[in-house]
């Protein structure tokens, strides 16, 4: 299942907080054709962020939402130059963000994407490489390894 795109990968960003990463990247999604509403898509992201924060930790974030504003199963991949708070469970600041945006009829391909990216960053090879990729079409080889992992 696709759902990165050469579109979607920004690097090395100067983000100062996590508002101002999740509103960078869905301006992404929105300039991308990839939403219909980016204020409804906002409001879904940060729903999900009042449940609990999306800092998984070991430096990741994954801010999700569910949305009816949603086009289509897609990802935003983002590195900042700088690591930021991003309320993580570990309470360590982020430096890889992938912001995915869910149609609301899309169920278990949602939950693969979310278990295959968490997973993957488990392995610290990737993640450095991630971190240090200069193009984005090295970060998006890397990227449809996780896509194409099963």
């Amino acid at each position: 299942m696709k759902i990165f795109d050469k579109d979607l990968v920004l690097l090395q960003q100067d983000i100062a907080s996590k508002g101002h990463a999740i509103c960078k990247m869905i301006d992404v999604l929105y300039q991308n054709g990839k939403l219909s509403d980016k204020d409804q898509f906002t409001r879904d992201v940060y729903e999900r962020e009042d449940i609990m924060s999306t800092g998984i930790g070991r430096g990741i974030a994954i801010p999700h939402g569910r949305s009816s504003a949603a086009n289509e199963l897609s990802c935003v991949f983002m590195t900042s130059k700088d690591a930021i708070n991003f309320d993580s469970i570990d309470d360590k600041p982020v430096s890889i963000i992938f912001l995915i945006a869910i149609p609301s009829d899309v169920y278990s391909e949602y939950t693969k994407i979310l278990s295959q990216i968490s997973k993957s960053m488990h392995d610290e090879f990737l993640q450095n490489a991630l971190l240090k990729a200069e193009t984005v079409d090295e970060a998006y080889q890397l990227l449809k390894g996780i896509e194409d992992a099963n």
